[in-house]
């Protein structure tokens, strides 16, 4: 049975637009400091009760240390910053080499283990300059029909699945999902492992580790708290 933990995927697409050309430093140094000070964390998170992710709410966060097949690490946090008639203002933040970026969508998540029923209703960006981009309704449409069948964000199916423990900078995931995934982007294809749990919020993805070396591991989370970079 093959899961799904495509969570930062539509992310990255809309980033390579935003991303700068060059290097920022201070960036890098900041970047570079925080992961080399991660350890494996020491609380352990019990086995689930039942193959199904937490629910939706606002306030809840997760952050990523993620590994990019050159080796070069970034932070990348997701978080449901509001809701507006049944849909949620989900964003994410990534800290790179090359400064902070982010992204913001209303979105009706529907059936979280079909992606075909996910519906975007809007979407920004900002970029490392502070610019916030927002993407016209037509091109919106555009997202939806390219994402339905192909992968969809923060859908979530581990029915079925084997479990095996997981150790991460968060803590020790004991009994995770772990499943195959496969998403598709812009031309794109990608294949990794990953291990999910409940007790993360939003993605439940506690680690993953793609078959071209790239990696994300759980660095911290929590159910509140969670503020708009916009």
């Amino acid at each position: 049975m093959r899961a799904r933990f495509e969570v930062a995927v539509l992310a990255a697409g809309l980033f390579v637009a935003a991303c700068g050309p060059s290097i920022d430093p201070a960036a890098r140094a900041d970047v570079d400091r925080r992961a080399s000070e991660l350890r494996p964390g020491a609380e352990a998170f019990g086995a689930p009760a039942a193959p199904s992710p937490m629910a939706l709410g606002v306030g809840q966060w997760a952050t990523y240390k993620a590994v990019d097949n050159n080796g070069r690490p970034s932070f990348v946090t997701m978080k449901i910053v509001g809701e507006q008639a049944g849909a949620f203002w989900y964003e994410t933040l990534q800290e790179s080499y090359y400064g902070r970026q982010g992204l913001r969508m209303l979105v009706d998540f529907g059936d979280r283990r079909r992606p075909e029923s996910l519906k975007i209703k809007s979407a920004k960006i900002r970029d490392t300059k502070g610019r916030v981009t927002e993407y016209p309704e037509e091109l919106i449409g555009f997202m939806n029909s390219m994402l339905r069948g192909q992968m969809g964000p923060i859908t979530v199916d581990w029915t079925g699945l084997p479990q095996e423990d997981a150790a991460v900078p968060a803590g020790r995931f004991v009994s995770c999902y772990k499943g195959r995934s496969e998403v598709s982007w812009a031309g794109m294809h990608s294949v990794s492992t990953a291990w999910g749990h409940p007790t993360v919020p939003i993605s439940g993805m506690v680690r993953s580790v793609g078959d071209n070396g790239m990696t994300m591991d759980l660095v911290a989370f929590g159910t509140s708290g969670a503020q708009s970079d916009f």
